[in-house]
């Protein structure tokens, strides 16, 4: 695993005029979900007002940037979306074509719309893997998504006050 955070959930920026969409896989429910159900929990514990947090679901992981897409282009009051998947390794090389699609395609709609997409679509070699990704511990990946749209979203709003470049 990665390790740990470079802040402790205590010391997250708070976000509570955030608007977000967290978007998911609908393969390996038991933890895509846990992993949803942390990133809520924790910005809800950042201020963000539950009815500003959208959660939609995708058929598989490499669907998810035409997703993103159609969020942030009906919905321009979106600050950031959330990301969530698991893409095990199998006898083929399939996971890898599907990440590298994910993460190519979530850098085009990102750059497109001027706004942050936080990928925790992960590439596991087992569902252990994913597990261990996804429990009530620190290595959560719902929360390593919070941390970095905190960062994100309190960073370029520092720039509004300044400019006129922002989210």
């Amino acid at each position: 695993m990665s390790g740990h955070l470079p802040k402790d959930p205590s010391e997250f920026h708070k976000i509570p005029t955030a608007r977000l969409a967290i978007i998911a896989s609908m393969w390996h429910p038991d933890c895509v979900d846990a992993m949803i159900t942390r990133a809520q929990a924790e910005l809800i514990a950042l201020g963000v007002k539950k009815e500003n947090i959208a959660v939609h679901k995708a058929p598989g992981s490499l669907e998810l940037p035409f997703v993103a897409q159609v969020l942030f282009e009906n919905d321009k009051s979106l600050d950031a979306i959330l990301a969530f998947g698991v893409v095990l390794k199998g006898e083929t090389t399939h996971n890898d074509a599907v990440i590298q699609q994910v993460v190519e395609g979530f850098g085009r709609v990102s750059a497109h719309y001027f706004r942050p997409i936080i990928n925790e679509v992960i590439g596991v070699n087992s569902l252990d893997d994913a597990k261990a990704r996804s429990g009530s511990d620190d290595s959560n990946k719902g929360l390593e998504a919070v941390f970095a749209v905190s960062e994100l979203l309190n960073w370029s709003r520092s720039f509004e006050k300044t400019s006129t470049v922002g989210f």
